[in-house]
């Protein structure tokens, strides 16, 4: 992926994240150029977009970087698409935030000051 231009993050409360992470996967391997783990992440490449989701404990961390704002939007729909399918959080109810640079800074942050 060459130039980014859209990132946003969202943060959702959830039971059994890795388990969702998978079924995630699985559902988006036909629209993925390749999908790679590093540790609890899965990268999902989308060629023009990537999604990294990072499970923990009792929330799931969703980032999108993508190159426009419709390539943006059509991954947003497939991972809150997995969402709806695999729990009880619609994906409607999913608040995406503006992200920096490095993924997840802010769980690093909070972690640091005793808050994550």
């Amino acid at each position: 992926m060459s130039h980014v231009q859209i990132r946003r993050q969202a943060f959702v409360p959830l039971p059994r994240a890795d388990w969702v992470v998978e079924r995630t996967c699985d559902k988006s391997r036909d629209f993925c150029q390749s999908i790679s783990a590093t540790g609890a992440d899965k990268l999902l490449d989308f060629g023009d977009a990537r999604a990294i989701l990072r499970p923990t404990a009792e929330r799931l961390h969703l980032r999108v970087d993508a190159q426009d704002l419709a390539t943006f939007y059509g991954v947003r729909t497939l991972l809150q698409a997995s969402l709806s399918a695999f729990t009880t959080v619609p994906g409607t109810a999913v608040e995406w935030y503006q992200a920096v640079s490095v993924p997840f800074r802010q769980i690093r942050q909070h972690a640091g000051n005793g808050k994550g």
